[in-house]
């Protein structure tokens, strides 16, 4: 029974984690739009190093809770 459990809590998490992720990046994108449109090409960098820093936070915090 604890094998299912904790098979079960790793399955929530990974579709948690997804949806988490999928709507930190829907905002990243919306608000990229958004300053990309006032500010041109600079902005563009920012967009980029935002979404590559989510992508590092989100798979540091998966190793760190699958560890």
């Amino acid at each position: 029974m604890k094998f299912l459990r904790s098979a079960g809590a790793q399955v929530i998490g990974l579709f948690v984690s997804d949806w988490i992720q999928s709507a930190v990046i829907l905002v990243i994108l919306a608000l990229g739009w958004l300053v990309v449109s006032k500010l041109g090409a600079p902005a563009l960098v920012a967009l980029v190093l935002l979404l590559a820093a989510q992508l590092v936070w989100f798979a540091r915090a998966e190793a760190r809770r699958s560890s």
